[in-house]
């Protein structure tokens, strides 16, 4: 728990997100999972830490692609 309120965080930090808006980014990626079917091969915490880690990369990716540092 303690490496997802860190990513939590980390996310709030470098993108300008308030922690709902993480979220709700969070759950919809979780839905997306879901929808693949990946999710049947994860426990809840694995689902959730899955979607941040998702959420997170996409997010910096983002941020690089747009030339924000």
């Amino acid at each position: 728990m303690k490496l997802m309120e860190a990513q939590l965080e980390l996310m709030m930090s470098m993108f300008k997100l308030g922690r709902y808006e993480i979220v709700k980014l969070v759950l919809e990626q979780i839905e997306i999972i879901k929808k693949d079917g990946e999710y049947r091969k994860f426990t809840q915490v694995e689902l959730i830490n899955k979607a941040l880690n998702d959420v997170l990369t996409s997010a910096e990716a983002h941020k690089k692609q747009k030339g924000v540092e």
